[in-house]
């Protein structure tokens, strides 16, 4: 008879050998190297002209809002290729997202 317990060995390296590049978080990347990230990508593939936050995140099969914030949405806009609206009103009951023409032109390139 099998128990049903099993036990998980990590081997990590000594402090000593551990290089200051192996510590760098991802807080340290280079915003350059983050954007057009694949999640921005395949956002803009999905929206057809404008789109509420819900409908862009049904098109991806994204249930986590949080999620979709922080790694489609927020980056998006940041970095130029997606715009509101209503910008002056973030949270407006009729927000919807549209492409931008740096938008246009990154799918262009992409697709």
């Amino acid at each position: 008879m099998q128990s049903e317990e099993f036990k998980t060995i990590i081997y990590r390296p000594d402090n000593e050998a551990v290089t200051e590049s192996d510590r760098r978080s991802t807080v340290e990347v280079p915003q350059e190297l983050r954007r057009s990230s694949v999640e921005v990508q395949n956002l803009l593939k999905v929206l057809n002209s404008e789109m509420s936050r819900k409908d862009i995140q049904r098109a991806l099969q994204l249930k986590h809002e949080g999620n979709f914030r922080d790694n489609y949405l927020e980056p998006a806009i940041e970095d130029g290729y997606i715009k509101m609206k209503y910008p002056d009103s973030p949270n407006h009951p009729k927000q919807r997202y549209l492409l931008t023409e740096k938008g246009i032109e990154a799918l262009k390139k992409h697709i």
